[in-house]
């Protein structure tokens, strides 16, 4: 039972041994940032899945596992910076996988604290934990927009089409986010009567404790640490699109309709669980956004499943996407026949021929 527990632990281990290698620095120093991608990927092919649904009596221990992740990424960013105050060529290698940590701590840290609407510290936190990955729009978008738009590829940011290059969508996407955002705050002051350009329209506090974190770097470190800065939320914010693309990839819903299991590509893989608190257990999210990470379902239906975990994914999409396209459209046209209402079909009638 313990293993329950320690498994969702391998995200602040993660993050710490990016410390290490950044304090310990030069060529030791990449080796040990090289080898943990190089064991996350490994991972992803060889450690099989995880379909466990555990019984936890000591929820505290989760949150703790959880928590810990934002104030521990921000004194690896404060070493990254400190330690790093000219250009060098080992940045080449240090910028992505910052970036990965990021995505890491702060925006998949982020995603789940900002669920708990009724919980006001769990959503502080989690808010500026967006914000200092300079996407304070993601706590209002995704929770109000995507969570609602899933699958309506005309009024979702984040539901990539088959065939959609990613790249592009990833650039898209996090502007789409952005707008959306501010759309639904607008409505949202609009009826409340209260005042747009006020500390109630709550991206633009986003906004303004971005702003502050981009201040404290640059007069604590100069400027060059306020480019290491952008360079490195760009990978993160990169990456956590490419999760989107990933998780959505191709499906479709006709809007009004209810948000079913097979609306999300679903993961059990056990490297990528265990890292990203259950975040690949996305069908189940997006049916049941109000459960906890450890509460949901795996979802044992291998015709809504990945074959392998995130980081492979946005490797090959990114690298070879005519590779990750060979692997995903056979499922897309098993989606097609076995899974996709007849409006849904006739929204995707090319997938029969994948």
């Amino acid at each position: 039972m313990f293993f329950h527990y320690f498994k969702f632990f391998l995200s602040p281990l993660f993050i710490a041994s990016i410390g290490y290698g950044v304090y310990v620095g030069g060529t030791k120093g990449l080796f040990v940032l090289l080898g943990l991608q190089f064991f996350i990927i490994f991972g992803e092919l060889f450690f099989g899945d995880d379909t466990s649904k555990p019984k936890y009596k000591h929820p505290w221990i989760l949150d703790l596992a959880l928590f810990i992740n934002v104030p521990l990424f921000f004194y690896v960013l404060f070493l990254f910076l400190k330690n790093n105050p000219t250009w060098s060529s080992e940045l080449i290698v240090y910028i992505p996988i910052l970036g990965l940590a990021m995505a890491t701590a702060f925006i998949n840290v982020g995603h789940e604290l900002v669920h708990r609407t009724s919980k006001k510290l769990d959503c502080e936190v989690g808010n500026w934990a967006l914000a200092a990955a300079w996407n304070p729009a993601f706590a209002i978008e995704h929770v109000y927009g995507h969570h609602k738009n899933v699958g309506i590829t005309e009024e979702d940011p984040v539901t990539a089409k088959a065939n959609e290059n990613p790249i592009l969508f990833a650039i898209k996407a996090f502007f789409r986010e952005h707008t959306h955002a501010w759309g639904i705050e607008s409505r949202q002051l609009e009826r409340r009567r209260q005042n747009i350009f006020s500390l109630h329209n709550r991206l633009l506090v986003g906004y303004m404790r971005t702003a502050l974190i981009f201040c404290f770097i640059y007069a604590f470190f100069g400027p060059f640490s306020v480019v290491l800065y952008f360079l490195t939320g760009m990978g993160a914010n990169y990456i956590f699109q490419m999760t989107n693309f990933i998780e959505h990839y191709g499906l479709v819903r006709v809007k009004g309709k209810p948000i079913l299991h097979h609306h999300s590509w679903n993961s059990n893989n056990r490297m990528t669980t265990y890292l990203t608190y259950n975040l690949t257990r996305h069908s189940d999210h997006h049916v049941n956004a109000k459960k906890e990470f450890w509460e949901l379902d795996p979802c044992l239906d291998d015709g809504i499943s990945l074959p392998s975990g995130y980081l492979t994914y946005m490797a090959l999409f990114t690298f070879f996407p005519f590779i990750a396209r060979k692997k995903m459209h056979p499922r897309l046209k098993r989606w097609y026949f076995e899974y996709a209402s007849d409006e849904e079909k006739a929204l995707t009638d090319s997938y029969q021929y994948f």
